[in-house]
Parts: structure tokens; C-alpha cells; sequence
């Protein structure tokens, strides 16, 4: 990723004065720091400059610290990647310090990072700080640049996030995520995700749970919700029809009567964080990932006992928590989706979470071909397709990839509706 980065850079030429003078600032500094001034901007340095501090530059000239520059990458796909490495690609040979810049800033920088992992010695949030800063792997790129701005400062921050990272894997019961901040450090926001503190703190988590760091809203709130932290709890929902809650050994009230008038019933994170588990009819619960879809089945059903979700496409949190409790309850899921790179994605991702647990409902070839639409997939959709690792969405995306076209699960109700009357 840093070639790619650094090729990128290369191929606008509104960034080569840029890049010069932070490799000239690098040298002379030691570190990632100092302001870069442009005088007689061209065309190309402008679009730059719009395009990365989101203000339009009409003046001749223009300067910026070299931090806000880094930190415009922060919400791209360069995000986290060591801007150090990137500058060694970018000029083609790794820039050096003078020797005793160099060996100041390392001796400050790494008794500042000792000292933190030091006060927390063997705890979560000090092994975290200990192999970051082995492998430079994880956050380090930020708490690189972070130094660089502020030390004591980022010092502040990492304490705070060292202590959070350990209080939550200690005890993971279930706290809102704000009042976790408060009882932490007095602030509220202090880890909310557009925040630093937020950020780190779901680069200890990841870390300390062994995954990649999420890089979209649901996946961060999942991994919260796994550490016990819970974020935006009600506007987060799923949709179920035919479900029996309990709490404990008592039967949900609340979920019974929607159940037994058939009638579907909005599920939030908070609804489904006061329950322990699902039972569905005959064991079976059936997905469906269009709206349209799951109201055409629960109507035609009517009266008629059968457990249905519908998890309003991209799979939210809400719909994976009610699917693990229905699977640790027994239950065995059949998923149906649209034929579309997007929907194939999601399918694939259930099927990696749940495994034999989850029947890929009508995800064939022939199911395909018999409802296929005239709506043709772009090149750049269809390689998204490339990650998937269930054998058959691998068999099916090779079709699509051949036919070129997408698929709706609309055309396939009647289909749907068969096999849930002969299952129930």
C-alpha cells in the first residue's frame, strides 16, 4: 500500500512541489512536521488543495502544516498507511536525519511510549502499545504523527484508551457507549468514532480480538458490541416475523403477541440485547434481504405459523446478533438475496459467520438464469466479486461474471413460498 500510495501522489503533478518540501522538511526536522508553502499556485496545486482541505484556493499562494496534509488521507483508502514507508517509495531511497536530530527525536519518542506502556505494565492496553510499536503494525502510523504534533497530547490519549481497552475486555457487560466514556474519562464523546479516542480505541480492540480494523460503520459497532460497548442502539433494527424471545427461561410478552397475530415486528439493538434466546418454527428462520420480499411471503402466509427476517440489505448489527441467538438456540437459517455483486458479498459473509448453520437459499446457477434482468453490472462491480470464498457464490459469480448481468430475489416469491410450505 505505501507504493500504491506514493504512486498515486506521482501521477498528480499538483502534488510534486508538495512532496518536496516535506521530504526536505523530513530531512532537516527528523520527523513529519513544519509548514509547506506554495507561491504561484498552478491549476493543479489548487484542485489538490480543494480536493483535500475542502475550501476553494483563489489566493496566489497557500500554506499548511504538514500534519493537516497527512490527516486529509485519513478517511481514504490510505488511511493508516506508514506515511515514513510511503516517502522512501515516493523519492526511491529512504530519506535520512542528521544523525543527531535522529537520535534525539528516537531516544524522546520511545521514552514517551515506555513510560505509558510502563504505568499499564502486562495489562491489554500495554501489550497492545508493546506490539504496535514492535511491528509497526496497527495504529502507528497515527501515534507517529500524533507525536509529531503533540506529545503530551497523544499522551493524554493513548492513557485514556489504555484505560477503556482495559476496563471493557475485564468486564464486557453491556454499557452504552457514551456512559462508558464518561465513567472513563469524564467526556461523553470522548470515544465516539469520528473522534481520536474512538479510533484508537477500535484499533485496541481489533488488536486484542485479533481482527482486521473495521473500516465501515457496522463492523465498528459490531466490534464495540463484542467488547460490551454499545453505540446507537436504536436507530439500529432488524425485522422479524414469527420469533419467540426469552430472558432467562421466561417468554418475551412483547415478542408473543406480534407472533402470534403473524404480524412483523421492528427489532432494535436495544430489544435484542435484553434477550438470551430465539426459537423459531421447526427450528427455521427464513432471511430475506429485500423488503419487497419478506412483506410478499409474511402476506401470503398470513395466518399461517413460519419465522421470517428481513435484514433490510447490508446486513446490520441488529440482524447479526438475532441470527446468533436463533443459532445458539438451534435454529438453522435459509438466506436468500439478489443475484448483484452487493448481495453475493452479503451472502458470503453470512455463510463465513455461520457455516453449516446456513443453507445459501437458491443461490444456483439455474435459479439465476431463470429470473436474470436486462440491468447490466459494471466491470468495477463485478470485480468486487473476486474475495468471495463460498465455493457455490464462486460457481454462481463466474456466471454472472460471464452473463454480465444482475438478478432479483423478487421474481423468485413464488419459489420462496413453496419451499416454506412443504419445510413447515
Amino acid at each position: 500500500m505505501p507504493h500504491e500510495f506514493a504512486a498515486y501522489l506521482k501521477a498528480n503533478p499538483g502534488y510534486h512541489r508538495i512532496m518536496k518540501q516535506i521530504g526536505e522538511k523530513y530531512e532537516s526536522l527528523g520527523h513529519l512536521g513544519g509548514t509547506i508553502r506554495l507561491d504561484k499556485m498552478t491549476d493543479a496545486e489548487r484542485e489538490v488543495l480543494r480536493s483535500l482541505f475542502k475550501k476553494n484556493y483563489l489566493q496566489k499562494s497557500a500554506s499548511f502544516a504538514v500534519e493537516k496534509f497527512i490527516s486529509a488521507f485519513a478517511a481514504t483508502r490510505y488511511e493508516g498507511v506508514d506515511f515514513e514507508e510511503m516517502l522512501a517509495s515516493y523519492f526511491g531511497e529512504k530519506l535520512s536525519w542528521k544523525k543527531d536530530v535522529k537520535s534525539q527525536y528516537d531516544d524522546e519518542k520511545s521514552r514517551c511510549f515506555g513510560e505509558i506502556i510502563e504505568v499499564f505494565k502486562e495489562s491489554p492496553g500495554a501489550l497492545w502499545l508493546t506490539d504496535l510499536l514492535k511491528n509497526r503494525n496497527n495504529a502507528y502510523p497515527i501515534l507517529s504523527m500524533k507525536y509529531n504534533e503533540d506529545p503530551e497530547h497523544l499522551r493524554r490519549l493513548l492513557t485514556q484508551v489504555c484505560i477503556g481497552l482495559n476496563q471493557c475486555v475485564a468486564k464486557p457487560q453491556k454499557v452504552r457507549l457514551a456512559l462508558f466514556a464518561s465513567q472513563m474519562t469524564r467526556d461523553p464523546h470522548a470515544f465516539d468514532m469520528n473522534r481520536e479516542g474512538g479510533r484508537l480505541l477500535l484499533y485496541a480492540l481489533s488488536a486484542y480480538y485479533r481482527l482486521n480494523y473495521p473500516k465501515n460503520a457496522e463492523a465498528q459497532m459490531e466490534l464495540l458490541y463484542k467488547a460490551g460497548l454499545i453505540y446507537d442502539e436504536v436507530s439500529n433494527y432488524t425485522i422479524g416475523r414469527g420469533l419467540q424471545a426469552f430472558a432467562g427461561d421466561k417468554i418475551h410478552s412483547g415478542w408473543v403477541g406480534f407472533a402470534e397475530l403473524g404480524e412483523p415486528l421492528h427489532l432494535s439493538l436495544w430489544n435484542i440485547g435484553m434477550i438470551d434466546r430465539v426459537a423459531c418454527v421447526k427450528n427455521r428462520v427464513f432471511v430475506f434481504e429485500n423488503p419487497t420480499v419478506f412483506s410478499e411471503i409474511a402476506g401470503l402466509m398470513e395466518d399461517r405459523p413460519c419465522s421470517l427476517i428481513c435484514s433490510v440489505g447490508n446486513v446490520k448489527v441488529a440482524t447479526l446478533l438475532l441470527l446468533d441467538k436463533i443459532v445458539q438456540s438451534g435454529g438453522m437459517i435459509y438466506y436468500g438475496g439478489d443475484f448483484d455483486p452487493e448481495g453475493l458479498i452479503i451472502a458470503d459473509k453470512l455463510k463465513k459467520r455461520y457455516g453449516e448453520k446456513l443453507v445459501l437459499w437458491h443461490f444456483t446457477p439455474e435459479d439465476y438464469e431463470r429470473i436474470k434482468s436486462k440491468k447490466k453490472i459494471s466491470e468495477s462491480r463485478l470485480k468486487k466479486m473476486d474475495g468471495l470464498l463460498s465455493p457455490e457464490l464462486k460457481k454462481l459469480a463466474k456466471v454472472i461474471r460471464s452473463s454480465g448481468f444482475s438478478a432479483y430475489q423478487e421474481l423468485l416469491v413464488d419459489v420462496y413460498l413453496n419451499d416454506i410450505e412443504k419445510l413447515n
